[in-house]
């Protein structure tokens, strides 16, 4: 049977935004049919983030179909040139915590060779460089048929929470920690805070007073965000991306409101066994007031136990308010695949001393002026990439106001 399955695969690799676009009713049948599939993996999340961020890239997406038509799987690729270097990228690498391929139960083994073969096959890529995987991602299931040089290497940590009744999770925490969000909780109710989730009508609005809010939350300490938190673009990504994944149930975007004001914000995303934090704001009142990452637990272990998942994941980013909370910690990393040791040799070499020099510069056994040079670089990064954005502002503005935004 797996003889013959493979040779009635259809593969195909498209590379137009309408071919993209086309895909979606057969796309989200996929994906509800791919057991380690995250929502980052919808194409509500993956067409959002190409329609405001995909100008710079070349679409490889790649599909396997069986010999009756029906979507198996999917890699969701695009080719990025750099000074002749050629790379291929999971559409939606950078700003998207959980990165990966499609592949409908029961067919993953042959879904995952088509893949490597076709990889293979393709041209014009040098390295294959595939983001933020998960320990149990689909897409590590390619290294088992690829034949070329390979690395995987640590990206970044994930802390998470167990989902359990609040007051057995407050009896885990340390007892600091546990006073402050009983406090924080009662005064809450005395404020009469009132916490709900936006409906897909409010989904747009409820993104700018998001984003609103996260901006004043940040604004003294604005490089620790990174240039594109401050563009209209990211603001508008976020609008459509959310508005998307309210109306199909992957995510929505839950309020604190006060006297007529939205005063604590967070994007979630609703996974099959997990509820994730994606994003979360707070205006410079309830920083004065409340412990906002207190009451942005309680909620998301509400939603959590509400839609029966196991546990809260608060995605990516070691914030020391996220591991005071966390359970554990999931470690995500990167794979770089090759075609020859001349040109991969290189690139992975460079990846894996980063990595080690990234996980060394946050860890707690840095000395000071390690941890001075990394604010320093962050300081440098943000001051080129922001000057790079400025010119491309018009561009950005006209993209946000194509006819693309209206079919939301």
């Amino acid at each position: 049977m797996s003889a013959r399955r493979n040779k009635l695969l259809r593969i195909e690799v498209l590379t137009s935004a309408g071919e993209f676009a086309l895909l979606e009713e057969e796309w989200e049948d996929l994906y509800h049919n791919s057991p380690r599939a995250t929502p980052f993996q919808s194409w509500a999340w993956l067409y959002s983030w190409w329609e405001f961020y995909g100008e710079d890239y070349e679409l490889r997406l790649i599909t396997v179909r069986d010999d009756e038509g029906l979507l198996i799987g999917l890699a969701p690729l695009m080719l990025k040139r750099r000074l002749g270097f050629r790379r291929l990228l999971f559409v939606g690498t950078g700003p998207t915590d959980y990165l990966d391929v499609l592949a409908r139960e029961g067919w993953e083994t042959q879904v995952l060779e088509a893949l490597a073969r076709t990889l293979r096959q393709m041209g014009s890529w040098q390295v294959v460089d595939l983001h933020q995987l998960r320990p149990d991602a689909a897409a590590w299931g390619i290294c088992r048929h690829w034949d070329g040089p390979q690395l995987g290497v640590w990206q970044s940590n994930c802390p998470v929470i167990d989902a359990k009744p609040w007051d057995e999770l407050l009896a885990s925490i340390k007892k600091s920690l546990r006073s402050s969000a009983r406090q924080t909780l009662r005064r809450a109710r005395e404020d009469g805070l009132r916490c709900e989730l936006a409906g897909v009508e409010d989904a747009k609005a409820a993104a700018r007073r998001l984003v609103a809010v996260s901006r004043q939350q940040w604004q003294s300490r604005w490089r620790e965000t990174g240039p594109e938190h401050w563009t209209r673009r990211f603001e508008a990504h976020l609008e459509v991306a959310s508005r998307r994944m309210t109306a199909r149930g992957l995510g929505g975007i839950s309020e604190f409101w006060r006297d007529g004001e939205v005063v604590i914000s967070h994007f979630l995303v609703f996974g099959r066994d997990f509820v994730g934090q994606y994003m979360i704001g707070a205006s410079q009142e309830a920083l004065r007031r409340y412990q906002f990452s207190s009451l942005g637990m309680w909620d998301g272990i509400n939603v959590s136990l509400d839609r029966k998942g196991t546990y809260f994941d608060l995605l990516r980013g070691e914030e020391p308010y996220k591991l005071r909370w966390s359970s554990r910690v999931v470690p995500n990393r990167r794979m770089v695949l090759g075609r020859n040791l001349l040109v991969w040799g290189p690139c992975a070499a460079y990846h894996a001393l980063r990595s080690r020099a990234k996980r060394y510069a946050y860890s707690e056994n840095a000395p000071a002026w390690v941890k001075g040079t990394k604010d320093r670089y962050q300081t440098l990064r943000y001051a080129a990439a922001r000057y790079a954005n400025s010119e491309n502002a018009t561009r950005w503005l006209k993209r946000i106001t194509a006819s693309r935004f209206k079919g939301v």
